[in-house]
């Protein structure tokens, strides 16, 4: 029997790498809209769409993956700024296997959004759901949550496991729910408590030495902690037999001291320093193995053997503002992908049926691309890049 670690998948980068029209049509593949690199692990997987889907990562105003299905749907979230500190998105349905896009539509996902999703949430919340079928529409719950989520809730990532979503939270825990419910209601899941954290240089790279993802069919917790000199890398699984919400089960043979990592000959021969790494994601079915990021380079280390399994170069497009924001967890999905799976197909049925009544509507799920909005756009857009420039040569100067 083939063990866990053989099994396909990938690790697809969360921002896409956008491309002018040109060069679409010199790498696409005739008919299709979209490509996808697909490299073996831990080498990075990445899609590359035009940019009347979306425009390149500014400001940290960027398009992102929200979700890989295995399938080989893929939805991206399109950014078009607005301004140098907003901008609108718009949602698509991206097909790996046929290199179709399908634009979901209606105005009500056309929102503004801001640096790294953040936004303060009050007492209470709205599940904005896109429905196929026999009509597809967005659809707007209201969510109850016990206590009131705080004020400082900071999205940073949802996860899709055992018919619930999973929204992350790395400071305040996990917000779960049924999707599918009538009226569904959002339950808290906090996160273990680690006595020895590691300080964070601020709230946007809290994700460096924290993540939650699934791994062997269970939600795993993964957290680098201790002291900065001798730091430790613990593992959690979320018990769901239990009644809700669930209690967090530690694994002392899953938690390993990075210095025995350090001193084995497997890490020696990489010539990487001895620094505490950003943490990647955990293996998909394989909890003995968590992938690492340091400087460019991305590698894999089995806990339970304290011995690193699995390294290489990570080409990935560098985070928006760079300086700001470390590489973490929620820049990479574990992404099992089954080219052979027909799933799909109802799915992208019913968008292409709706696409087709978009196309007589007055929306198509995109900002249209006609002369006067591609200028406005480009100006937009050379406004952001300037200002992008400016504070880059400020924090230069300021570490100079």
């Amino acid at each position: 029997m083939a063990p866990a670690a053989q099994e396909p998948w990938a690790i697809l980068a969360a921002i896409p790498n956008v491309v002018g029209y040109k060069e679409a049509k010199r790498i696409f593949p005739p008919g299709t809209d979209i490509s996808v690199a697909r490299k073996e692990v831990p080498r990075a997987s990445v899609l590359t769409v035009p940019r009347h889907i979306s425009l390149p990562a500014c400001l940290g105003l960027y398009p992102y993956v929200v979700a890989a299905d295995r399938s080989g749907l893929l939805l991206l979230l399109g950014t078009h700024p607005v301004t140098s500190a907003s901008a609108m998105v718009s949602y698509h349905i991206c097909d790996a296997h046929t290199g179709e896009v399908v634009s979901l539509r209606d105005c009500k996902p056309m929102r503004p959004m801001t640096f790294y999703g953040a936004a303060n949430v009050v007492p209470g919340a709205t599940l904005l759901s896109y429905k196929v079928g026999e009509c597809c529409k967005w659809r707007e719950r209201e969510l109850t949550c016990s206590p009131p989520l705080p004020l400082d809730w900071y999205p940073e990532g949802v996860v899709s496991h055992g018919g619930m979503l999973w929204w992350v939270d790395l400071s305040y825990g996990l917000l779960a729910c049924d999707p599918f419910a009538e009226e569904p209601n959002l339950i808290h899941v906090p996160l273990p408590q680690v006595p020895d954290e590691l300080p964070v240089d601020d709230q946007v790279n809290r994700g460096a030495h924290r993540c939650v993802k699934v791994s062997g069919g269970r939600l795993m917790y993964v957290q680098i902690h201790g002291n900065p000199v001798v730091p430790v890398v613990s593992t959690w699984l979320l018990d769901e037999s239990t009644c809700s919400p669930g209690e967090w089960e530690w694994n002392p043979q899953l938690s390993a001291p990075l210095a025995e990592l350090w001193i084995d000959q497997s890490y020696v021969d990489t010539m990487l320093p001895l620094t505490i790494p950003a943490l990647a994601l955990p293996h998909p079915t394989d909890p003995n193995r968590v992938y690492f990021f340091l400087k460019s380079c991305i590698f894999a280390a089995d806990l339970r053997l304290r011995k690193l399994v699995s390294f290489n170069s990570f080409e990935m497009l560098d985070p928006p503002c760079e300086l700001w924001m470390k590489r973490s967890s929620h820049l990479v999905h574990a992404w099992q992908y089954d080219p052979s799976s027909s799933r799909s197909d109802f799915v992208l049925a019913c968008l292409r049926q709706d696409k087709a009544i978009a196309s007589k509507s007055s929306f198509s799920g995109i900002i249209p691309v006609t002369r006067r909005t591609a200028k406005s756009l480009k100006r937009v857009w050379d406004s952001v890049t300037r200002q992008q420039q400016k504070q880059e040569q400020q924090l230069q100067k300021q570490a100079m």
